[in-house]
């Protein structure tokens, strides 16, 4: 059962412990060393016949003071399992879109944090709820930190493999996993990383695509056929379709968009900075049939969330298109490559991309982001023969 902080009030005189309300021999440790924030609860389970509870705080603060000095010598993983671990390391990191993401993906993969966005299960379908099933056989979020193997996080990784889910989704938990373990290192909490060796190949998905304008064409016709009747996923597919990261259309605000002057501001971007680009006609459209005040764009169906993932409905898109190899980031190579074909020079290319310089053209011109994406969505209008901006 999780811990309710709202249950224990604060011990007087001592800053750095609270007693539960109506049990004396249960306590919640809260304290930082060199800036880092540690909270640990703690019951005495000693036989405490005839304690009062000023005998049960004099021993709640004896084990402070063990667990202080524990903290401070080092390697003190003895009692703190991987979901206890991933809780001290999130306290300590700075609140922003991929901590959320972060938090979602070692709910649904690795561990349970309670904060995290979770599904309804009673909303799942029966697809879901067997994969679900699969994937939760091999958390490890139980499991001491000092004790956890490399083979247990391999397992997770085949696992996810096994359930069709694509090699960028499974180094996903390693993304989560390995600032953790970095993090017990440095706080002396275990001796080696059990990361270290373990990688997951992703491939490589940046090659020139043949027959582009054609493929171009042939996905736009895919996107606004299959969800003609869903405006809210062929507006998330057609941000995709122009240029933007899976992560920027997903955490995408409403108060971020200027329907009256017809452009949007991507933050938090890869890059950290912000970033203004064009709203194209055809996006708005589909967005005018949806829209709110503020909050997530494109918010989860089920809990309001971020989604963490849109696996299915692009499954559906890649059999109607017939593009096997289909995915929002393949969506940015079918688009570059056919603005490639249509003679746009690669300052453009980097600029309606998201890119912070153009590499190796010219690297040192500043990109204007707004003016390539303009630039870039007259390419597009020509292509398709519809009017993509006015």
């Amino acid at each position: 059962m999780a811990l309710k902080v709202s249950d224990y009030i604060q011990v007087k005189n001592e800053s750095n412990i609270k007693i539960h309300k109506s049990d004396n021999t249960k306590f919640l440790f809260d304290f930082r060393i060199e800036d880092k924030r540690y909270r640990q609860s703690f019951k005495i389970k000693a036989n405490v016949t005839g304690w009062n509870k000023k005998t049960c705080i004099d021993e709640a603060k004896k084990e402070l003071l063990k667990y202080k000095e524990s903290l401070e010598a080092g390697y003190s993983s003895k009692d703190i399992n991987l979901d206890k671990l991933f809780e001290l390391y999130n306290e300590n990191i700075k609140d922003t879109n991929w901590k959320t993401i972060k938090e979602s993906i070692y709910n649904r993969y690795i561990g349970s944090y309670k904060n995290a966005n979770a599904k309804d299960i009673t909303k799942l379908t029966k697809e879901q709820l067997q994969r679900k099933k699969a994937l939760d056989k091999n958390k490890i979020g139980t499991k001491k930190i000092n004790k956890i193997l490399p083979t247990q996080i391999d397992k997770i990784i085949n696992s996810m493999d096994k359930q069709g889910l694509s090699p960028r989704t499974q180094k996903s938990i390693l993304e989560v996993l390995k600032p953790m373990f970095k993090y017990a290192l440095e706080n002396k909490m275990i001796k080696e990383i059990p990361t270290t060796f373990i990688n997951v190949k992703i491939p490589n998905q940046k090659k020139i695509v043949t027959n582009a304008t054609e493929l171009f064409n042939k996905v736009y016709k895919g996107i606004t056929t299959y969800y003609k009747d869903e405006p809210f996923y062929q507006a998330l597919f057609l941000f995709g379709f122009t240029g933007r990261r899976k992560s920027e259309i997903l955490n995408l605000r409403w108060e971020n968009i200027d329907f009256v002057n017809d452009y949007y501001w991507i933050t938090n971007t890869k890059n950290d900075d912000n970033q203004k680009y064009p709203l194209a006609p055809m996006i708005k459209a589909q967005l005018l049939q949806f829209k709110e005040i503020k909050g997530l764009v494109f918010p989860s169906p089920i809990n309001g969330g971020v989604i963490t993932n849109v696996d299915r409905q692009m499954r559906n898109l890649k059999k109607h298109t017939g593009v096997d190899n289909l995915s929002l980031h393949y969506m940015r190579n079918i688009l570059v490559s056919m603005l490639a074909e249509q003679q746009t020079e690669a300052i453009i290319l980097s600029g309606i991309l998201g890119h912070k310089d153009v590499n190796t053209i010219n690297k040192y011109l500043s990109i204007n982001h707004y003016k390539s994406g303009q630039e870039g969505l007259n390419k597009i209008s020509d292509v398709l023969d519809v009017e993509v901006i006015g």
